[in-house]
């Protein structure tokens, strides 16, 4: 008998061995039987059936009637299947759980990584090594961004979507320096079009795939950002990131596109 290759996966994820799914397949078909028959009609070896049925039988699939000749009668497939799978789903769920709790309990305990940083070029240098290593995602949210510093993001960022990493900005169209008027999104957009307008503030953060957290920050004098005065931090702490990136999907859903403003 020739066996469809779902429904033996399937039967196996509930919990059945190879030799005794492809027994309860065949008494799909054969009905009340014993177990000669269901040797030969499921292809499992004489040697083997007994104890593929007794197993069967441990885990309520069929019941076993002894005598001579044994009749084995299988249980119903609705009824016996919609067991096993909530008994599957209930220790899914547990193991979900216990798996969640110590996962917490890593994180409650994971001392993050802290940099401080007040030199701007040592904060050029650290945001390009950052993003570099970016593997999955980088977020960009606030309107600090110094004109040395959009070269060398611009850079990264088209590395970056190049290896498949998702790149998303935030920011405000441009930011008054002391001697001009510095037009972010003209500059940035040249490298992405995922860039929509909000935090219109001096301070700028960077999130890199779900763990990494560069925050900027710098003195503002006369409503101008003094970039002889910067600060940054660098956090690497899951949890940290986490919260981050809650607050930027947020508002990514909320704001518009710059091209549609």
């Amino acid at each position: 008998m020739i066996y469809d290759q779902l429904t033996m996966q399937t039967l196996q994820k509930l919990g059945l061995t190879y030799y005794g799914a492809k027994v309860y397949a065949a008494l799909m078909t054969t009905g009340v039987t014993n177990p000669s028959i269901i040797a030969e009609e499921s292809g499992v070896p004489r040697t083997k059936i007994y104890g593929v049925l007794k197993k069967l039988s441990t885990d309520n699939w069929i019941t076993i009637e002894k005598g001579r000749p044994t009749i084995i009668t299988p249980k119903y497939p609705g009824e016996v299947i919609e067991e096993h799978k909530s008994q599957m789903n209930t220790d899914i769920d547990r193991i979900s759980s216990e798996l969640s709790m110590t996962y917490d309990r890593i994180l409650e305990n994971e001392i993050p990584k802290v940099r401080i940083i007040h030199s701007l070029d040592t904060l050029l240098q650290l945001t390009a090594e950052i993003m570099s290593g970016s593997k999955k995602r980088i977020m960009l949210m606030g309107s600090l961004y110094f004109p040395d510093e959009l070269t060398i993001i611009k850079d990264q960022i088209i590395k970056a979507k190049n290896r498949g990493v998702s790149v998303r900005i935030i920011t405000t169209p441009s930011i008054k320096l002391k001697d001009k008027q510095f037009n972010i999104i003209k500059s940035l957009s040249e490298a992405i079009n995922d860039i929509k307008v909000g935090h219109p503030y001096f301070i700028k953060t960077m999130l890199v795939d779900d763990r990494e957290t560069l925050i900027m920050i710098s003195q503002v004098q006369d409503d101008v950002p003094d970039l002889d005065n910067v600060f940054a931090i660098f956090i690497s702490n899951v949890s940290l990131a986490s919260y981050f990136s809650s607050v930027f999907d947020m508002d990514w859903k909320k704001l518009e596109f710059f091209n549609k403003i």
